[in-house]
C-alpha cells in the first residue's frame, strides 16, 4: 500500500519523503549498514516521482544520515571509529595530524538532571541520568576530559561494564544495543577556566584557560540524546572542522 508523503503544511513533496523515510529509520525498518530499496521501489512505494524521491535520498545523503556507494547502493550510515574521527571528534594537535583518541573511563555514575542537562536533553529536572567522565589522550597527552550525561530511560539496561567494554564507538553502542541513532549534533564552545577535578586529569593548574564545547547530540526524530561537555587543554592543540 502506498505511503502518503504529502505535507499537511504545504511544504515542497520530498520533504514528505524525507521524514517517512527517517520514521522508517527511526522505527528500526531500515537498519544501519543495510542496503534501501531501489529509487524505483522507493518512489512507487512513496507514490512520487523519481526526481522528488531522488531529492530526498540526496539531501539525506549530504547529512551523512545515507551513504552512497559507486555501484552498489545506497545504505543507511552505521557508527564506526571512521565516522567518529572524521565527524564527531575534532581535536588536533597544532602542528600534525587528525587521530583517533584513546578513551579511558573515570568513572560511570548514576544522577540528577542539573537544570542545564534537563534543559539540553528536554527532560525535567531532577530526572535519573548517567553522568559518564572519559578522558581522551592523544599520542600519550591527555587533551580532554567528557562528561556524558544520557537520560536514564532510554538506556534503562544500560550499564557501567557495557559502557566501559564497548567494543566500537559510544555512538555505535546506542545504535546497536538501544536503536537510537544519532544523525545530528550542535556545539557551543566558549573558553573557561579549568575547575579543580579537570585540571588534574588534564594535568594543568586549576583556574588555567580550557576550551569548554557542549555538544547536544540528536536522533532520527530529531529528539536530544545526549549532551556531553567536553573540557579541552588547547596548550598545544586545537579545534578543527571541516565545513563540507
Amino acid at each position: 500500500m502506498p505511503i502518503n508523503v504529502n505535507n499537511l503544511d504545504g511544504g515542497p513533496l520530498y520533504k514528505g519523503v524525507q521524514r517517512a523515510l527517517m520514521e522508517q529509520l527511526a522505527t528500526g525498518d531500515l537498519k544501519p549498514g543495510q542496503l534501501i530499496p531501489s529509487e524505483r521501489q522507493l518512489a512507487t512505494e512513496y507514490s512520487v516521482s523519481i526526481g522528488t524521491l531522488r531529492k530526498a535520498i540526496d539531501e539525506l545523503v549530504e547529512n551523512r544520515i545515507l551513504i552512497r556507494q559507486q555501484g552498489k547502493g545506497t545504505y543507511v550510515a552505521s557508527h564506526d571509529r571512521e565516522r567518529l574521527l572524521f565527524y564527531f571528534f575534532h581535536i588536533v594537535p597544532q602542528k600534525g595530524v587528525k587521530s583517533y583518541p584513546l578513551v579511558e573511563s573515570v568513572f560511570f555514575h548514576k544522577a540528577m538532571a542539573d537544570v542545564e542537562v534537563a534543559t539540553r536533553l528536554n527532560i525535567a529536572l531532577g530526572t535519573p541520568i548517567f553522568h559518564v567522565r572519559n578522558k581522551l589522550s592523544l599520542l600519550g597527552d591527555v587533551v580532554s576530559v567528557d562528561d556524558i550525561s544520557i537520560d536514564q530511560a532510554r538506556f534503562e539496561k544500560l550499564s557501567a561494564a557495557q559502557f566501559k567494554e564497548r567494543p566500537n564507538t559510544i555512538y555505535n553502542l546506542y545504535q546497536e544495543a538501544f536503536g537510537i541513532t544519532v544523525v545530528r549534533t550542535d556545539e557551543r564552545l566558549r573558553a573557561e577556566p579549568a575547575s579543580v577535578e579537570h585540571a588534574k586529569l588534564l594535568q594543568i593548574t586549576a583556574g588555567t584557560p580550557v576550551l569548554t564545547i557542549r555538544r547536544t547530540a540528536f536522533d532520527m526524530r530529531d529528539e536530544p540524546v545526549e549532551l556531553r561537555i567536553s573540557t579541552v587543554n588547547t596548550a598545544a592543540h586545537e579545534y578543527f572542522a571541516e565545513i563540507l
